[in-house]
């Protein structure tokens, strides 16, 4: 027997609603799956879009549901009162909603007598776990991009100049904002949007998610990780590769060359049936045996600090997590794989690929050189 699932939500920020529908909207509106049957309830602002472009059986007019409510309760009327409406007419008694379901909904439906369970785990769909050959082919589009993206990037980089242990572009001082400024401006024309890009020098790399600001400092690791998403298929790139202009120190190159042979030990790890903590443990082990240690240094997180990976799909960071849980890797599932090093004295350095599981081995999805000195 079928469930019967409930969202309400807007799909620009919602991965599951956008699955299932196949249609962006920037407003919450409701979505009842039952019986297998997909209907979806718009506004008069998008409901003509909706029946052109919304994959799913049937959409229903908002405001035509809102005139079958009386009089006295049409101008307050909110989702639950509609919801209570569409039940009514589908016979609904229980329904399945996800666990960020908003509780003033869900508070409202069991006042009038319907049963709500949360399903607890990630995502609501889990056939998103698995990729088919059409999501596949959206994840390598976006991720063509974001390595065309990168060559911009590390081509500005390598064109500068140093001055004052600072890098100097066309004669002009080069800032991490220039650089994410033509990251982020050229993925706008190719149809892609980029947040939070990372362009992060010194020891601003030296912490995995900061953005960087000012100056990209000499002789020290770049760290450059993009990430966008299609503004049309909704699916997600992300690569992130190091580079440094100038000359390395000893120390740093070393600690590029173990980066480098700890994301191949995870590469060669990952395969159907294969325990995520188990590629993170043998990267892990790696690092600490090359004389990179983790852990709590002069007061601060240093070393290999994060996981080694996540899912990508419809959401930057979805499952399967490649880190130290129970989760078990699947063929199908698309993951990153990117290991770092981090340390105040020296910087950052990650570097970041994207692999569909398959049964004897993994796929690298993300095309581009792995060059440290620039």
């Amino acid at each position: 027997m079928s469930k019967t699932y409930l969202i309400i939500d807007k799909s620009e920020s919602n991965a599951d609603l956008f699955y299932r529908t196949g249609f962006f909207v920037p407003d919450p509106c409701i979505y009842i799956e039952n019986k297998g049957k997909r209907i979806l309830v718009l506004s008069d602002l998008e409901i003509d879009r909706g029946r052109e472009e919304a994959k799913v059986d049937t959409v229903l007019s908002y405001s035509e549901y809102i005139k079958k409510l009386p009089l006295n309760k049409r101008k307050k009327a909110s989702f639950t009162e509609i919801v209570d409406l569409i039940f009514k007419e589908q016979k609904i008694k229980s329904v399945t909603v996800p666990g960020r379901f908003p509780l003033k909904y869900a508070d409202g439906l069991r006042k009038l007598g319907y049963k709500i369970t949360a399903k607890k785990s990630d995502p609501f769909f889990e056939q998103r776990l698995k990729k088919n050959k059409d999501e596949v082919r959206s994840l390598k589009h976006s991720l063509t991009k974001t390595a065309d993206a990168m060559k911009v990037a590390v081509t500005i980089i390598s064109l500068s100049q140093i001055k004052n242990n600072k890098l100097y572009y066309k004669n002009k001082l080069l800032t991490s904002e220039i650089v994410k400024g033509e990251i982020n401006s050229s993925l706008c024309r190719w149809g892609y949007s980029a947040t939070h890009t990372i362009v992060a020098s010194g020891v601003q790399g030296s912490m995995p998610h900061h953005s960087g600001t000012g100056p990209i400092i000499a002789c020290t690791p770049i760290v450059i990780d993009i990430f966008p998403r299609s503004q049309q298929t909704g699916y997600f790139g992300d690569m992130t590769r190091t580079v440094i202009k100038g000359a390395p120190s000893k120390e740093t190159k070393k600690m590029y060359k173990v980066v480098l042979e700890g994301q191949k030990i995870g590469l060669s790890k990952i395969k159907h049936g294969v325990k995520s903590a188990d590629v993170h443990k043998a990267i892990v082990d790696y690092f600490d045996r090359s004389g990179f240690k983790t852990g709590n240094i002069e007061g601060k997180q240093q070393g290999f600090i994060h996981s080694t990976g996540h899912g990508l799909g419809l959401e930057i960071h979805e499952p399967p997590r490649v880190g130290m849980g129970d989760e078990i890797l699947q063929s199908g599932n698309v993951v990153t794989v990117e290991p770092g090093l981090y340390y105040e004295k020296l910087g950052g350095i990650r570097i970041e690929d994207v692999v569909l599981v398959r049964n004897n081995g993994c796929e690298i999805l993300s095309k581009f050189p792995k060059k440290f000195q620039v």
